[in-house]
């Protein structure tokens, strides 16, 4: 049994972590920003306590938990049956990603703008639902319905909090914890398409 080739690994992960790594260090620089606030643990930075930004950083795991599981079973060859099943988790993976780092880096809130955003994912998330409409429901469609609706109260929450009369306060608690859901059903459906697209077999 041949051994696996060390060539891919510096191709595909070494090279390009190392060039991300440099880069940032580059930019910051450039930024004026300390490396040491780079490189170094946020909580660790602001030395604030275990449980500032838990849930986020949770949500962060479960956004790039999604993207990880959808593009591993599109691109490593460990489903029979590809065509739409392939692209439709390739979708699902890359658009995971996007969403991960949006949260991650707060697109939304500080470069791009909140609405154009969430329409962009609004359609996104309705292409999917209508180009892979019969691959979505035989691997586990009524997981991507609920994820969609949990994560469309959270923005609608958002988009409306000032003519709610709610306390700002009170309606982050439904915001937040309906993203949450949302974002833990998202990661139930591309992990249950994933394995169900993984038993598929061609028809003869």
């Amino acid at each position: 049994m041949s051994r696996p080739s060390l060539r891919p690994v510096l191709l595909l992960a070494t090279l390009p972590a190392l060039v991300v790594y440099v880069l940032s260090l580059v930019l910051s620089q450039a930024a004026g920003i300390k490396t040491q606030l780079v490189i170094r643990d946020l909580a660790q930075t602001c030395d604030t306590a275990l449980g500032v930004g838990l849930l986020s950083s949770i949500g962060y795991l479960l956004w790039i938990s999604a993207a990880a599981i959808a593009l591993f079973t599109a691109l490593s060859g460990v489903i029979e049956v590809r065509g739409r099943v392939q692209q439709l988790l390739l979708c699902g993976g890359l658009f995971s990603l996007l969403l991960c780092i949006d949260d991650m880096f707060l697109l939304h809130d500080r470069y791009v703008g909140t609405t154009f955003l969430y329409v962009l994912y609004a359609v996104f998330a309705l292409l999917i639902l209508l180009r892979f409409r019969s691959q979505v429901l035989s691997l586990g469609g009524g997981s991507f319905v609920l994820a969609v609706v949990f994560l469309g109260v959270s923005v609608l929450i958002d988009q409306f909090q000032n003519v709610i009369p709610v306390r700002y306060s009170t309606l982050q608690l439904y915001e937040e914890g309906a993203k949450f859901l949302g974002i833990a059903t998202w990661l139930a459906f591309w992990w249950q398409a994933s394995a169900a697209a993984g038993k598929l077999k061609p028809q003869a």
